[in-house]
C-alpha cells in the first residue's frame, strides 16, 4: 500500500472538521516546500525547477563508483 492510499484510509476516518486540518497541512506542507498540487500540472509537465527539486531528493549523501553500485545490485540479487 503507498502512502497516499495510507492518507486517504486514515483520513477518512477522522471527522471532518480533522480532515480539514489535514488538508490545511498538506496546503502548508506544500507552500514549505514549494511544491505545486498536482492540479496546477499541465499534461504532466514539469518545470525544470521541478525535476531539480525531485532529482535533488535522490542524491546520494556521498559519490560511488559504477563498480560500487554494481556490486551492491548483485548483492541483491539484481544486475546492471
Amino acid at each position: 500500500m503507498n502512502h497516499l492510499n495510507e492518507i486517504t484510509i486514515h483520513s477518512q476516518k477522522l471527522p471532518e472538521n480533522l480532515q480539514k486540518e489535514v488538508l490545511d497541512f498538506i496546503c502548508f506542507l506544500e507552500s514549505r516546500y514549494s511544491f505545486k498540487p498536482i492540479t496546477q500540472l499541465h499534461n504532466n509537465q514539469l518545470t525544470d525547477e521541478e525535476i531539480e527539486q525531485a532529482c535533488g531528493i535522490l542524491q546520494a549523501p556521498h559519490s560511488i563508483t559504477l563498480e560500487q553500485m554494481d556490486q551492491a545490485i548483485r548483492k541483491r540479487g539484481g544486475s546492471l
